[in-house]
């Protein structure tokens, strides 16, 4: 019980910190309207079936190495916490947001020589989503966004398959955001309006366990992060850009065993809440884009 008081408070301070931020939508309130799946009990999830305005955001991250200070579980942390702050826009436009549990396993192939990093088979990820997303639709909640904070090509093309095979199949409505294999569509998530924001000397270079993710861990969940370490590492802006975005060599390699690509030191809590923010609302806007607002019952 403690850990879920916990977990809403969190969202809860994410909430205040964004609405100070200058996002209207944002407040206590409404952070508190998203419905979190596994924490409803089933007559609750009819309800919102019926409604016809339910939305289900199913956020997907990996078990990965992200450079010696930041934890392993970032890309779901950071999917969770781009789900929260996109979910009082969607219901400022009607829709009913339900969390389902995130997905923390996926495609880690090109970190997999650092220890505690975990990968599956893009086979395996794919018949996952399916089968999560025929439940789903079983239940009547047939409108599905998979939010993925895990960048890998093998990883992305397998959530856009399983999106493919539950469309096919014309039983949901599915969306993938956050990192796709469409760039116009990741860079409308996730580098819309957030660029400016670097202090890096080298913007350019930033990924990886860089100043982004350091600067959402130290705002998100500062508790996970070795700042003592941060303060050591010495910028890493010398690695091959074309090999780290193509795939074609492993992150070892690349980074020498240092597992990160950019400067870490120059992330800031305060720069981890304006991404938060950005990035929710811009997820917000790819999804209205794509269905437009909700429809009121019975319209």
């Amino acid at each position: 019980m403690a850990g879920l008081k916990d977990r809403a408070a969190r969202a809860i301070r994410r909430g205040v910190k964004a609405a100070e931020n200058g996002s209207s939508l944002r407040t206590d309130r409404e952070v508190i309207a998203m419905q979190r799946l596994a924490e409803i009990p089933f007559p609750e999830v009819s309800r919102l079936a019926g409604s016809g305005r339910s939305l289900v955001i199913l956020p997907v991250g990996v078990v990965e190495e992200h450079g010696a200070p930041l934890p392993l579980g970032l890309d779901s942390f950071a999917a969770e916490a781009y789900a929260e702050a996109a979910a009082p826009h969607l219901e400022a436009k009607g829709y009913a947001v339900v969390l389902a549990p995130t997905i923390s396993y996926g495609v880690a192939r090109a970190a997999i020589d650092f220890p505690g990093t975990l990968s599956l088979e893009p086979e395996t990820l794919k018949s996952l989503m399916v089968d999560i997303g025929r439940s789903l639709a079983r239940h009547g909640l047939n409108r599905l966004v998979i939010l993925n904070g895990h960048r890998d090509l093998s990883h992305m093309k397998a959530l856009d398959d399983a999106r493919e095979t539950l469309m096919n199949e014309g039983i949901t409505q599915v969306l993938c955001v956050g990192f796709t294999s469409d760039r116009a569509v990741t860079a409308a998530c996730y580098r819309e309006g957030v660029q400016e924001l670097s202090r890096s000397v080298r913007p350019d270079r930033e990924g990886h366990g860089g100043e982004w993710e350091t600067s959402l861990a130290l705002h998100s969940f500062p508790e996970l992060v070795n700042r003592q370490i941060i303060e050591k590492l010495e910028p890493n802006f010398d690695y091959d850009v074309d090999a780290f975005r193509d795939e074609t060599k492993d992150y070892w390699s690349l980074t020498g065993g240092g597992g990160y690509f950019g400067s870490p030191q120059s992330g800031s809590a305060e720069t981890g809440q304006k991404i938060v923010a950005i990035r929710g609302r811009n997820i917000a806007v790819v999804i209205l884009n794509a269905w437009g607002p909700a429809k009121e019952e019975g319209g």
